[in-house]
């Protein structure tokens, strides 16, 4: 309501502005202290209940703008319709409300209505979602506030998957350069033997030279005769040890390279990544109200399955698959009101519309499904009988999260906030949780084609 204080209106008809006092639901009138006066003693009004200014702004706008006076017919509302839950004037009655058969009195439906069930119950429905909201909202901030762990967790774990790189390569780096180290060592002592080697056939070559050479200058033909074949004998022995040295690998030029492992050419183009974040969801315990909704101000007449009366509401046509032949065998609802259908023919699909019957997306299956059923927004399970699997389908990918084996053909399937309820050919219901763990096996008297749960009963 507006914080301005209404201006009186039997004063505004005789165009003077006095502000309200009090306010009169009856006659819908705002009214001055000296009108009120007047107001009270008149035959007409001074029964009228009238209500503080100022306690009449408190009232919320749309309980303000409840009229008591048919706008049609500019009548006092002196009875009420249960059937239709609406108030009428006499002239409603005669003209709409005559084959009804639960018009009563106006007065007797509201008398009490504040101190009544109904209104507590509203309140203590009010008080229990407000109470869940807050629950939640908390929840929420405190999951926010849980990020930043994580961002720090995380970033500790990157550290350290950094560090254990590094040190890593630091101690492989050490190692190498060590067996370096040794290689060259080894290399440059064999050279530096072969070297002593060839430098003391060098000298015995240098000496049989030396002979030579002093022979040819002084000694006689004869003595350099008979010398030649001791020379022979030894120039042949050199010749022999140079021969051998030829086969050797000693003689090879060696270089010392390096072949890098594998993984550590190919790391700068295969590893494009150090870690893949991911942002996983769980389905959260769904929190039901204390308690059910009940009726507004009347009892309500609560009806078996046998004598409940269907309307329909709205009809449509079930989405053409690959073939015509359609099969449709489960059904369910999610919380936006769209629907999914689990089509059993050789479309071998699950089938997504919209509340006006509109088709949004068709899910194919590697099977015939039997049953359908909304785990969250996001998700949903079925059954593939042949299979004997459930299988959870994320909705906006279609792809398949998971494949849970059932213990023989499955059929119907339903969701109870925290566990999946499946019915299987040999006569038992099997519940799993949602990662696929067999909670327990329930059996029944016959096969159980559908199954369904209400609070905490199947």
């Amino acid at each position: 309501m507006a914080s301005s204080v209404p201006i009186c209106d039997i004063c505004m008809t005789d165009i003077i502005t006095k502000p309200a006092s009090v306010w009169c639901s009856e006659c819908e009138e705002a009214i001055c202290y000296g009108c009120e006066r007047q107001h009270g003693r008149m035959g007409l009004t001074k029964n009228h209940t009238t209500l503080p200014i100022k306690d009449y702004q408190k009232l919320p706008s749309s309980v303000a703008a409840i009229k008591e006076k048919c706008i049609g017919h500019s009548l006092r509302f002196d009875f009420y319709c249960v059937i239709h839950n609406e108030p009428c004037c006499m002239s409603c009655v005669l003209e709409k409300h005559g084959t009804c058969q639960k018009v009563k009195p106006l007065s007797e439906v509201m008398e009490g209505v504040k101190s009544s069930a109904a209104f507590a119950d509203l309140e203590d429905r009010t008080k229990d979602i407000s109470a869940l909201i807050v629950d939640l909202i908390t929840d929420k901030q405190n999951k926010q506030a849980n990020f930043g762990v994580q961002k720090t967790k995380i970033i500790s774990e990157v550290q350290n998957v950094k560090a254990a790189i590094n040190n890593h390569l630091i101690k492989l780096e050490k190692d190498l350069l060590d067996e370096l180290d040794k290689v060259e060592k080894k290399q440059n002592e064999n050279i530096e033997n072969f070297i002593k080697k060839l430098s003391k056939m060098l000298k015995k070559v240098e000496n049989i030279c030396g002979d030579l050479e002093k022979t040819k200058q002084h000694a006689s033909n004869f003595q350099a005769f008979l010398g030649i074949h001791e020379w022979n004998k030894r120039i042949e022995i050199e010749e022999k040890e140079w021969m051998s040295l030829q086969t050797d690998q000693i003689t090879n030029t060696f270089d010392i390279h390096i072949e890098f492992a594998p993984i550590l050419t190919k790391f700068e183009k295969d590893v494009k990544e150090l870690g893949n974040l991911e942002v996983k969801s769980s389905s959260s315990k769904k929190t039901p109200l204390n308690k059910e909704k009940q009726g507004q101000i009347f009892v309500p007449i609560f009806y078996t399955v046998d004598n409940i009366k269907l309307t329909n509401i709205r009809s449509f046509k079930t989405p053409n698959g690959a073939s015509r032949n359609m099969l449709i065998t489960g059904i369910d609802m999610f919380d936006d009101g769209s629907i999914v259908l689990a089509d059993q023919s050789s479309n071998k699909r699950l089938a997504i519309v919209n509340q006006e019957g509109e088709h949004i997306k068709t899910i194919q299956l590697e099977d015939k499904c039997i049953d359908v059923a909304v785990i969250d927004k996001d998700t949903i399970a079925t059954t593939l009988v042949e299979r004997k699997n459930i299988v959870i389908v994320d909705v906006h990918s279609s792809k398949v999260h998971r494949n849970i084996h059932t213990s023989d053909k499955c059929g119907g399937i339903t969701y109870t906030g925290e566990q999946l309820v499946v019915s299987l050919h040999n006569k038992t219901i099997q519940l799993f949780d949602f990662s696929g763990n067999a909670l327990s096996t329930l059996s029944t008297a016959d096969f159980p084609g559908y199954c369904s749960s209400f609070n905490d009963q199947l």
